[in-house]
Order: structure tokens, then sequence, then C-alpha cells
């Protein structure tokens, strides 16, 4: 028998997301060999302001892990404290090397495959549109988790990929390790995507409901980063710009709508009033960021126009510029199937012609989540699924 395939990866961007990925490729890397002919090796790291690494031969996840400022046990033993598995004392990585540009690490990698975790940047997400573009004509699949450029532009990085004869994939970049896009690209065959609303931002979440409970919004906030939620400039989640990123991708990919996050009209909670979120709960309601789409019918009733065809990789149908999407400040009965989503639980409501309305929630939405997400669209890529 022939031993594992290596695939050397560039890594781009080693926050929350990053690291717990390469902790979840040391805690699995006799599985990924034995069940799967996969041995995984980083021939790049780069970050925006801690350094960089680069080892063109290929280091380990936990080589990495090492090279980031050490690992602890719970990497390779899991959590023995009462942690995470895979959480670490110092989450701040330093590298080695001085800090590059994510297009210089990616021409220097070697790599044949980039995974671009780096943080969202709301305006039009062009660095990180830079490095999938890099990545995928020196000849590399891609992984993103990063919601811009899927966001401003999914059609044209899907159209290169297939120019090159590559894969883009983005599972992470809407429900975390939720898999939405493979819902419909498995098992949901012939299935159009009518609408959806979605309760899509933990952060927000957090926050109202801890204002709910006479929590200011100020110690609200920093409760929500201590606990690893919010992305790295909250601002992306208070002004509904993360909410925004994953209506558009949603609506784009597969209901084929050719929107960006400035044609959604959002609702933040920076002006929020703490009267006005306790006064939702004296009425047994929640205030909630809601992400919706429809086509066509302003009168809220989903329309059942086709839209047009699923391509090989999710299902960019047609355009359709009769979709509608925004994100809304909401409050939600109990009765409401969103009602539910509270604190770190995301949850999505899709209406589809064939399959009615199917509901999709994720617990317990953290990065380990979204870590999960680059490590099933890694091996999806290399198994050809």
């Amino acid at each position: 028998m022939s031993g594992p395939v290596t695939r050397k990866l560039c890594l781009l961007g080693f926050g929350n997301v990053g690291r717990r990925f390469c902790e979840l490729v040391a805690r699995t890397s006799d599985e990924l060999a034995r069940d799967h002919g996969l041995r995984v090796v980083f021939t790049a790291v780069g970050t925006g302001s801690h350094g960089s690494l680069l080892a063109r031969d290929g280091l380990t996840a936990a080589d990495v892990l090492a090279a980031a400022g050490g690992r602890d046990a719970t990497v390779a033993h899991g959590a023995c404290d009462g942690t995470r598995p895979g959480a670490q004392a110092n989450p701040t990585a330093t590298f080695p090397h001085p800090t590059r540009p994510g297009t210089e690490l990616i021409a220097a990698s070697g790599a044949d495959l980039l995974v671009e975790a780096t943080p969202l940047d709301p305006r039009d997400a062009a660095t990180a549109i830079a490095h999938l573009e890099g990545g995928l004509t020196h000849g590399m699949d891609a992984i993103t988790v990063n919601k811009g450029p899927i966001a401003w532009d999914y059609r044209r990085l899907t159209d290169l990929a297939a120019a090159h004869g590559r894969r883009l994939l983005f599972e992470g970049a809407v429900m975390d390790g939720c898999p939405v896009f493979d819902l419909f690209r498995s098992c949901l065959p012939d299935c159009r995507l009518l609408g959806f609303e979605a309760v899509f931002n933990s952060t927000t979440n957090y926050i109202l409901d801890a204002m709910g409970e006479g929590v200011g919004f100020a110690d609200a906030l920093a409760q929500v980063q201590a606990a690893g939620y919010a992305e790295a400039n909250p601002a992306h989640d208070i002004g509904g710009h993360d909410a925004a990123a994953k209506t558009v991708i949603l609506a784009n990919v597969l209901m084929g709508a050719s929107l960006t996050p400035d044609d959604v009209p959002r609702d933040g909670i920076g002006g929020v009033s703490a009267a006005r979120v306790t006064a939702a709960r004296a009425a047994g309601r929640r205030l909630r960021v809601v992400c919706s789409a429809r086509r066509g019918a302003a009168d809220g009733a989903f329309a059942g126009a086709p839209g047009g065809s699923l391509d090989q990789e999710i299902g960019s149908a047609a355009a359709d510029a009769d979709v509608r999407a925004a994100v809304r400040l909401t409050e939600l009965a109990p009765e409401h199937p969103l009602f539910a989503a509270g604190g770190s639980t995301l949850s999505v409501l899709l209406h589809t012609d064939l399959m009615g309305t199917l509901q999709i929630a994720e617990h317990a939405a953290l990065p380990e989540q979204t870590a999960y997400a680059i490590y099933a669209d890694l091996l999806a890529i290399h198994e050809g699924r």
C-alpha cells in the first residue's frame, strides 16, 4: 500500500480560527494518515502583525504551534483542567520571521493549498481577494473562512478557480462548521432556495441577552471578547457588517443573486438602549439581528420562480436581480423558530421549493467549529468530493 499523500498548506491568518485549525490537525494527524491517506504540512504561515513562517520543506502542525510560542498539553491530550480541548494558555502568536505580505508568502511557499483565515474587511475585502487570486493563479486549491471575498467577489473567484482547474471552498464563511452549502450540494438535489431567515451572529446575541439581564453594553462587549466570539474588530459584529456579508454569501451562492454587502440595509446594535431590550424581554420577546432574503414578492411571501441550476461546486444559479435581502433588529415572539437562537447558538430557516422549510441550528458556535469547517473542506478537496 502507498503511504499518505502530503498536502502543503499556506495558512494566512493565525488568530482564533487559524490557531484552532492547527491544533485540530495536530490532534488528528494519526487519523488523517490512517483513515484518509493524508499528511498535512505547513510551508508558510502569515499574520498581520506578529511575524511569519516560511519552510518550503514543510512543518507539522505541532511544529507550527511550537514556533508560534509553544503549545500546551491540551493540543495532544485534550483538556484536563476544565478548558475546551485545544485551548491555548497564550493565544497570541509571534513567529520568528518578519511579517510579510500574504501574496509574497503565497508565491514563496511552494504550497498546493491556501487557507485564507485573515480578519474580515467589511469595505471591499481587497487584501483577502488578492490572497485567493494569488493562490489560485499559483495552482493552489483554496479554502477561505474570510467572508469578504465570497461576499464581494464570489462569481469571479469561482470562475478563476475553474479556469485554473482548482477548487475554492468556503463552508466556514457563513455558519462556522455547520454544512449549509454542502447540504445543498450533497443532500438536496434539484432544490431551489426561495428565501431564508437567520440569526447568524453570536456576538450580538450575547450582548443583547446580557443587556436584558442588566449588564451594560460595554461590559457585555468585554465579556463576549473574552469568550472569543467576537470578530477581531468587534465593530464588524456590532455594526451588522458580519451579518450583511453572510446574508449576501447565502443569497448569491444559493439563490443566484448579484448583491454586495453595500446593497443590504442593515441594523447594528451600537445604539440599542437597555430600555428597548428590557421592554422586549418583559413582553416575552427577544431582540435579535435577523438576516433574511427572499425572491421578489414584497408582501413577504416566498415566490417559487427557479433561479438556475447548481454548478459543480455549490450552486451559482443564474443571476437573479429580484432577490431582496436585509439585516434587521427584530423582536421575535416565543413561537418563532428563531426565538431559541440565544447566546452562541446560530440558526437558519431555509425555504425551498421541493423540501419545504428546513431549519439548521448550531449550538456553541465558537472558533473550534469554524476551524472544523477548514478541516472538512480540506478533506473534501483531498478526496475529490
